[in-house]
């Protein structure tokens, strides 16, 4: 899998409060959560994903203190292939789904305030939704689902 544009879905468990190393503190409530980024550059968006997943890794994007959180769990992730630079375009797609998140993980995205949604729905419901708003890119998407609560051990299939 080459560059794209990646959609990470997290169960939180429980109230988290995480603080970034620039400051910022995000307050957030137990339920499904989607995260935007992009990864256009060598390794692409597999290497891009199995950075995130990886708890060892030095804190540095907003998205590694959520998937660092002990009760945060990964359920898996949408891949958008493309060389275009459609983030931006899939972070306003969600913000008119989901409830935004405001500053986290948009400081280089000048159009939108947030690349964090959370979802009040049940996790089937919140992966259809999304399913289909992606499905409108004209783009192949690939789910991607995680085997198990361990963050390492990802699997392809269909949500």
């Amino acid at each position: 899998m080459g560059v794209g544009v990646y959609v990470l879905v997290v169960d939180l468990l429980e109230d988290a409060v995480l603080k970034t190393r620039g400051g910022r503190v995000f307050e957030l409530r137990p339920g499904i959560y989607f995260y935007v980024g992009s990864a256009l550059g060598s390794g692409g968006v597999e290497a891009r994903v199995k950075r995130h997943l990886s708890r060892k890794n030095k804190m540095f994007w907003h998205i590694d203190y959520l998937t660092s959180y002990p009760s945060a769990r990964l359920i898996g992730y949408y891949v958008v292939e493309t060389e275009e630079y459609l983030e931006s375009v899939v972070a306003s797609l969600l913000s008119k789904l989901f409830t935004p998140i405001p500053g986290f993980g948009s400081s280089d995205d000048p159009l939108n305030k947030t690349h964090l949604f959370r979802c009040e729905e049940g996790v089937e419901a919140c992966l259809s939704r999304v399913r289909g708003a992606l499905g409108d890119l004209g783009c192949k998407v690939k789910f991607k689902r995680i085997a198990s609560l361990g963050f390492n051990n990802i699997s392809e299939s269909k949500p």
